[in-house]
């Protein structure tokens, strides 16, 4: 039974397709396509480029651009989490500047891209807040996550790279693995969420849902990652909560156990994987996680309170576990690069932003988007605790919406297309 239908059975109003397909957006139309390219172009980095700027960076920029042509649309509410993350980002400065950093300039441009994630951030949590933005972001989320999938499962613009347990794996333009993989993981939480979502407005990818997301999860494998994998389960292990019913969570507790059954099953077929995760059940073997995070922990003890500066902190990891390949390694976990780079002091405000956001996505889950925003967040969290990507576009776009969500689309009237603006701030 559709949700339009047990409503009206329940004596409330309901929307109409018309009424939907109409739903009006009070945003500058050059403002929302910009948002539309930027979330797009997410799965796309090409590493391997011949021009100095990454486009998903680019058309970030581009974005916040526009916002100058609607600023009341876009600045208009400063979320709560934004001024830790901005305590954070000056603490980093201030860790920067006491450490005296060997590596200037590179500390220098982190510093501008945490600047422009933060812009970002702020900007999207406003411009999420209107329905046929969110609709349309939703949709390029799956769109450019299934396009991305399709072109490594098709073996357009594929790189490989040869593993030493046996197999390759591959992925396209060049992209790290792990992030790509995350970011894939997103786009089958958000196909999954969309189908299971209780709102009668928002997208229902309908039939499709099941060769999205197989779609997505296939190329999740044949990346060989292991963090990514796990981002995929708990992802749709969210799932298996959702539902105010007792048939409904029924339903989808069976439907979510055979979609994790379907990437076990994957990732059993895959040699590779099997041989990764072997690896690492059997011999501790983490991709050098396992040298990393002893370092880190020296580390932190040895300056606790303001790190050891930000890119500094990743030379001195690969000078402590003598890497040979590569001069610098970052702390492959979330909370270590935030140790080490910024000390306690900068930690601290940012792991607040970072709660106010998760607390937010847990409060959305009885509204238009259900458990949606949680299992990006699951998602995110996973990838987070394998790998850095500080500033990395996916991790700031799953805490806006999980933002706008919480504080836009929370209450369950959020779930009727007819219902103006029933979450405030």
């Amino acid at each position: 039974m559709t949700v339009p239908l047990r409503l009206a059975h329940a004596g409330l109003q309901t929307a109409s397709p018309a009424d939907i397909a109409n739903l009006s957006s009070r945003v500058n139309p050059v403002v929302r396509g910009a948002l539309l390219l930027f979330v797009f172009s997410i799965p796309f980095e090409m590493p391997k480029r011949a021009f100095p700027v990454e486009v998903p960076m680019m058309a970030a920029l581009l974005f916040l651009l526009t916002t100058l042509l609607q600023p009341r649309a876009a600045w208009s509410r400063m979320p709560a989490a934004l001024p830790w993350f901005a305590a954070f980002l000056w603490v980093t400065t201030i860790a920067m500047v006491v450490n005296r950093v060997e590596f200037v300039q590179r500390a220098v441009v982190h510093l501008g891209s945490m600047t422009i994630m933060l812009a970002l951030f702020w900007a999207m949590t406003n411009v999420l807040r209107d329905r046929a933005v969110l609709r349309g972001v939703l949709v390029a989320v799956v769109a450019a996550c299934a396009l991305r999938a399709a072109m490594q499962i098709l073996g357009i613009g594929v790189t490989s790279h040869t593993v030493w347990t046996g197999g390759e794996r591959l992925s396209v333009f060049g992209q790290n693995a792990n992030l790509a993989a995350i970011i894939l993981s997103i786009g089958v939480a958000v196909s999954v969420g969309l189908a299971l979502s209780p709102s009668d407005w928002l997208p229902r990818p309908g039939p499709f849902v099941v060769p999205l997301a197989g779609m997505m999860a296939w190329a999740v494998i044949d990346s060989g990652s292991r963090g990514g994998t796990l981002c995929t389960v708990l992802a749709l292990g969210v799932y298996l909560m959702s539902g105010r019913r007792v048939g409904t969570r029924i339903r989808n507790i069976v439907l979510g156990l055979l979609a994790l059954g379907a990437v076990g099953f994957g990732v059993t077929r895959s040699e590779m994987m099997r041989a990764r995760f072997a690896q690492a059940a059997e011999q501790g073997n983490l991709a050098g996680r396992e040298r990393i995070y002893p370092a880190v922990l020296d580390m932190i003890r040895e300056r606790p309170l303001l790190g050891w500066g930000p890119v500094d902190n990743q030379f001195e990891i690969a000078r402590r576990i003598r890497e040979r390949r590569k001069p610098s390694r970052d702390a492959h976990n979330l909370v270590g690069e935030l140790l080490t780079s910024a000390g306690l002091l900068g930690a601290a405000p940012f792991l607040v932003g970072f709660v106010i956001c998760l607390r937010s996505g847990w409060r959305s889950r009885h509204g238009a988007m259900g458990f949606l925003p949680v299992a990006m967040l699951a998602a995110v969290l996973m990838g987070t605790a394998s790998g850095t990507w500080l500033a990395s576009n996916i991790l700031w776009f799953t805490l806006a919406v999980a933002v706008a969500a919480g504080t836009r689309w929370a209450n369950p009237a959020s779930q009727q297309a007819w219902s103006d603006d029933p979450c405030a701030d």
